[in-house]
């Protein structure tokens, strides 16, 4: 195990990032440097991740990292939950976390992973396609047939049955088809819910709403549980099903923060003003690394890669 990075426990990859973002802060104490000694004196293992985790902390000396941004980044981190592979970043040092969706996976029917996207028939001829890191529950009952989605996104191509209506439930909303093809998921953990409708009509249930849409319409649902609804280019929005990313006029951080979700580590923008960058193309969502080149050859971006998991943005 000593000295080998692929082989060192996530545990120590967390404690390592931790000390490393402790001991850079300003108010490090004698007594923080003892106990640091002491973690490092623990088991060899300690020092090759600190060693590692620090090098990548320097690398990112050039990278101005703003206050109000870092604790932007430390508020994500919080926010994360399950399995974690640490790396840190400078000014400050955020954690590079890895939302490892294992409860939800555990819990599920069907599953994708990260970066994954597949097709798959329930048992009443509906067509399911779920998108990167979705996970979700099916369940047939006499009256109605339900699926509960636990996590990301799915896109239904519903089997017509009257006497059975058809119910996506994802904890904000519900949608029930009408006979119809819509998506429904949520892309973020703090993004709204959302239901897109290509085909036929959906009736949209949230917080005691109601909302019924056609084809074209799209629903979200805010945290508060208010329904908006707007028109929608679902074509565009669910390209995913056929291995691609469309995006039209959108700000780079949402390009960004939507390359992210098909692979596997961060992405770290740390520079507002290009966020607000405009991006319109097409991207094959199964190579994130070529769209990433092409941003940066398009737009004044430098994109610094630290390691497989670990690539931040920032104007050039």
């Amino acid at each position: 195990m000593s000295g080998n990075r692929q082989t060192i426990d996530d545990s120590i990859l967390e404690a390592a990032a931790t000390w490393v973002a402790r001991l850079q802060s300003d108010d490090a104490t004698a007594i923080d440097r003892q106990a640091f000694e002491r973690w490092l004196g623990e088991h060899p293992d300690h020092r090759t991740a600190y060693d590692e985790l620090r090098a990548l902390w320097s690398d990112l000396g050039e990278v101005p990292i703003s206050e109000g941004r870092l604790g932007e980044l430390q508020t994500q981190r919080r926010r994360r939950v399950g399995g974690f592979v640490g790396l840190c970043l400078a000014a400050g040092v955020a954690i590079l976390s890895l939302a490892t969706p294992y409860g939800d996976r555990w819990r599920a029917d069907y599953y994708t992973g990260v970066g994954e996207v597949r097709r798959i028939a329930l048992e009443d001829g509906t067509e399911v396609d779920l998108n990167t890191d979705t996970a979700l529950v099916v369940r047939y009952e006499q009256a109605r047939r339900t699926v509960r989605l636990l996590r990301g996104e799915a896109f239904f191509s519903v089997a017509k049955n009257p006497l059975r209506p058809f119910v996506v439930e994802d904890g904000a909303l519900s949608a029930t088809a009408l006979g119809t093809r819509y998506s429904v998921g949520s892309v973020a953990v703090d993004q709204a819910a959302a239901v897109q409708v290509e085909e036929g009509r959906v009736e949209v249930e949230a917080a005691g709403q109601k909302a019924v849409l056609g084809a074209g319409e799209a629903a979200t649902v805010d945290r508060q549980g208010r329904i908006s609804l707007s028109k929608a280019d679902v074509a565009a929005g669910t390209a995913w099903r056929d291995g691609k990313l469309v995006f039209s006029r959108r700000p780079l951080s949402d390009v960004l923060s939507t390359l992210e979700r098909y692979r596997r580590g961060r992405i770290l923008l740390v520079d507002e003003a290009a966020g607000s960058l405009e991006v319109s193309g097409i991207f094959d969502l199964r190579d994130t690394d070529d769209a990433l080149r092409v941003l940066e050859a398009s737009l004044p971006l430098r994109v610094i890669r630290l390691s497989d998991l670990m690539v931040v943005v920032q104007s050039r």
